[in-house]
């Protein structure tokens, strides 16, 4: 299974075909979209794709899931829990009858402690929402833009957008990192840990928010993690996309 992870900004109009060509370029089974708020633009990628989709709103945006196998069941969680902000859980049934939950999601921005705050509620009610696929040893993925710092990451604020260096010195030259650490100590596995790209932006991408996690699918399985980062990608939105294969 090859998932793409791709924050298109504000429902990608007008940018509906790079981004579907930033998108086709990776040969996705399953495709994660964040502030997929534009349903004429979602149309529009999922028929290029020939994949289905389904659309979650949340708070203030939307996230999307498109795949090119079928989608058996969804939840959108925001919708029911309001919080996180924008959480789909779909079921995504393999051409060998497996079946693969997949959440989707959108945190809140910013790099202050205050927005740390409020991400770790975030990703409590996610861990909540998940927690019988891991008490059942059931592999599952998350994925989207969790506006979070990993740990395992170092971050020059230098390349960063000017609002996190301001952050940075607000928060004692240092950027929180609670929420990915959770999310690891629950035994999800960071599949892009090895990748020392940015995502964010693609003009200043000193910061990776944007993740791809496994749980219950062994690390050997995952055989290619990526950046997205060729011209195209620059252009089709203010995140690179992110690209793991799963075998």
């Amino acid at each position: 299974m090859r998932i793409v992870n791709y924050n298109i900004l504000d429902g990608g109009e007008g940018r509906a075909d790079p981004v579907a060509e930033v998108i086709e370029a990776q040969r996705p089974d399953v495709v994660c979209l964040v502030e997929a708020d534009n349903a004429d633009v979602l149309a529009r990628i999922a028929k290029r794709l020939d994949m289905d989709s389904i659309q979650a709103w949340g708070a203030k945006h939307a996230v999307a899931l498109l795949s090119r196998w079928p989608i058996a069941a969804s939840v959108n969680h925001a919708a029911i829990r309001g919080r996180p902000r924008c959480l789909l859980e779909a079921l995504v049934r393999d051409p060998a009858g497996a079946e693969w939950p997949i959440g989707v999601v959108h945190f809140k921005g910013g790099a202050f402690e205050a927005d740390e705050v409020v991400r770790d509620g975030e990703v409590a009610a996610m861990l909540e929402v998940f927690a019988q696929h891991r008490a059942a040893t059931r592999p599952h993925v998350l994925a989207g833009d969790f506006n979070a710092n990993s740990p395992l990451q170092a971050i020059d604020p230098a390349g960063c957008t000017a609002r996190t260096a301001e952050a940075w010195a607000a928060n004692g030259n240092c950027i929180p990192r609670r929420v990915v650490q959770q999310l690891l100590d629950a035994g999800y596995v960071d599949t892009l840990a090895a990748v020392r790209e940015g995502t964010l932006t693609t003009q200043s991408p000193g910061q990776r928010v944007d993740y791809i996690f496994t749980h219950g699918i062994a690390p050997a399985r995952v055989v290619q993690a990526r950046v997205e980062q060729d011209r195209l990608a620059k252009y089709a939105s203010d995140h690179f996309p992110v690209m793991v294969e799963i075998r």
